[in-house]
């Protein structure tokens, strides 16, 4: 029997790139859970790799988070004092919470690794599972899924690091070959746009290259689809839901950390102006992966279309919630109440099993 009311841990922070949109995502969900519902535990994930849970009024829940114009780096680390937070382990946790909101970006939180240490532990949690998690962070491995699935998405080359420095001149050929128009060069398994760039046909890749692998082993080189932009949000576990679309026009070249997280980086329109038909391929594309993967909790889709024709770019299993990310500001725009859906996701995790058909 639960009590009164729901005890629930928001994890945020890790170790990644994307730390900063993490903790803004983190705390933004802190600030609207609903105190009359939940007992909110703020959890963070350090740069020690330790768990420390706040205190309400910490530091960390309490200022004003400032997401940079660029990803931090070699920032250094101050873990919080014992005046602001507890020191804690996930199986100190399993005893003080029901069920865990997970809102940690990037390799980490992403990926799998902290979801299967989560199953071990037996602790419900929000989000996608182990294998969802894992295919989806994986660019190039979530392109062969898809392609698979006959969803579409653009045609790619998959490099590691050690191929590239054996004949990155062959390499370089390659692409220019197979790819006259224009390349997009993405980490294999980061997030929040960091590391990409893009190239216009016929130019030499291999600084995009080089800079995309000082933050990941494994590179993606996909096609350049030059087009419009587009997102789409779908929820739940049982008979999951769409919504709105959102057409994203960014101010830089694409829709990079900058746009993002910047206030005034892009100009993001929900419901999108596009025709029924446009809505609803993108909507059945962003339902149909979200099913297909196997996820849970909140999907973001990212999508170009061109000539009227969405391709996937690529599934995003923890979309940011910071106050200018894009899910929570579609559920406003489209008069839908976030709050409502936080509730629907946790009681979807919090009673997964019940969800299970059994055979």
């Amino acid at each position: 029997m639960l009590k009164e009311r729901i005890r629930i841990g928001v994890l945020m922070g890790g170790k990644s790139g994307e730390r900063e949109v993490s903790l803004a995502s983190g705390c933004h969900l802190v600030r609207v859970l609903d105190p009359t519902r939940y007992e909110v535990y703020p959890l963070e994930l350090g740069m020690d790799e330790k768990w420390y849970l706040h205190h309400m009024d910490s530091p960390l829940i309490s200022m004003d988070r400032q997401i940079g114009m660029t990803p931090p780096e070699d920032a250094i680390y101050e873990p919080p004092t014992a005046e602001n937070s507890e020191l804690v382990t996930g199986r100190v946790m399993k005893a003080r919470i029901d069920v865990l909101f997970l809102a940690l970006h990037g390799p980490g939180g992403e990926d799998g690794i902290i979801q299967g240490y989560l199953e071990t532990l037996g602790i419900p949690y929000v989000g996608s599972g182990v294998l969802a998690s894992a295919l989806t962070m994986d660019k190039a491995r979530c392109k062969t899924f898809l392609k698979a699935m006959e969803l579409p998405t653009p045609r790619w080359l998959f490099i590691k690091k050690p191929d590239w420095d054996k004949d990155s001149e062959e390499w370089r050929e390659k692409i220019l070959e197979e790819f006259p128009d224009g390349i997009v060069v993405k980490p294999n398994s980061l997030g929040s746009s960091i590391g990409i760039s893009l190239i216009e046909g016929g130019a030499d890749p291999t600084d995009a290259i080089e800079t995309a692998f000082r933050s990941d082993s494994e590179v993606l080189v996909e096609e350049r689809i030059i087009g419009s932009e587009f997102t789409c949000g779908v929820y739940g576990q049982e008979n999951p839901e769409t919504l709105p679309v959102t057409e994203i026009r960014s101010k830089n070249a694409f829709f990079d950390y900058e746009s993002k997280y910047q206030a005034g980086g892009s100009e993001e329109i929900t419901p999108a102006d596009i025709s029924e038909e446009l809505t609803k391929q993108i909507q059945t594309l962003a339902l149909n992966s979200h099913l297909e993967f196997g996820c849970k909790g909140i999907t973001r889709t990212d999508f170009m279309v061109r000539d009227g024709k969405p391709t996937i770019i690529e599934i995003n299993t923890i979309p940011g919630m910071t106050e200018v990310s894009i899910i929570p500001r579609a559920c406003e725009a489209a008069g839908l109440d976030f709050e409502v859906i936080l509730d629907r996701v946790i009681g979807e995790a919090l009673f997964r099993e019940e969800l299970i058909p059994v055979a």
